[in-house]
């Protein structure tokens, strides 16, 4: 099952249905209760959270977390886990893999995604549309490497990080926990926790640390 009946849930449902690991039986949905029992993507809605006892009786083991906000994809998450699910993978078959990458649970790889060798991925991951990862990269937990997004060779990114679109991070740079790099920044330098950056290059904006302490 998918939990979200959004835009992105909608590209989720596509990858789960052109692929051959699952059978996608319905979706979640926690933010719009209206929609509980309607049609979404030629599936019905299921309900909420409520209903995970539920479905684990019926025999539904596997989840997809199609959330856009890292913080909220990565905390539902283990609520999951913590109940008996086991975070899926969507991995569209037009999406380029080393043999050698390392993908955590609920990863989500869009049409177009390269990530090449000795990349990792974490849990919750997205690389969305014609993304990509170069070799030996590292992302964290739950960080959205948003459509035509770019990290040069051996780039670290932090947990919950979010590259904007058309954004590109050069080579061996690291960027901290909760970073927003803004659409279309080149990243030349190191960026810390909890910072907002854009433009060409990049430079520091504004800080998150108030913001995700309170």
């Amino acid at each position: 099952m998918i939990l979200g009946t959004g835009g992105h849930a909608r590209v989720v449902a596509d990858i789960v249905r052109v692929g051959s690991d699952y059978e996608l039986v319905g979706f979640l949905d926690d933010f719009y209760p209206e929609r509980h029992e309607q049609r979404f993507c030629d599936a019905t809605v299921l309900g909420g959270r409520e209903q995970m006892g539920k479905l684990m009786a019926q025999g539904i083991r596997h989840v997809i977390l199609a959330l856009g906000d890292n913080a909220a994809r990565r905390r539902i998450a283990t609520e999951f886990v913590a109940a008996g699910y086991v975070l899926g993978q969507a991995v569209h078959p037009r999406a380029t893999l080393a043999a050698d990458v390392r993908i955590g649970g609920g990863a989500v790889l869009m049409a177009g995604a390269v990530v090449n060798p000795n990349a990792t991925l974490g849990e919750n991951v997205i690389v969305n549309t014609c993304a990509s990862v170069d070799h030996d990269c590292v992302l964290g937990n739950a960080v959205h490497l948003s459509p035509g997004a770019h990290l040069a060779g051996a780039v670290r990114v932090g947990d919950e990080s979010w590259i904007g679109l058309g954004a590109v991070v050069l080579e061996g740079r690291s960027i901290g926990e909760r970073t927003i790099v803004g659409a279309g920044a080149v990243v030349t330098r190191d960026l810390a926790a909890d910072v907002v950056a854009y433009g060409v290059p990049a430079k520091v904006i504004s800080s998150r640390a108030a913001t995700n302490s309170g």
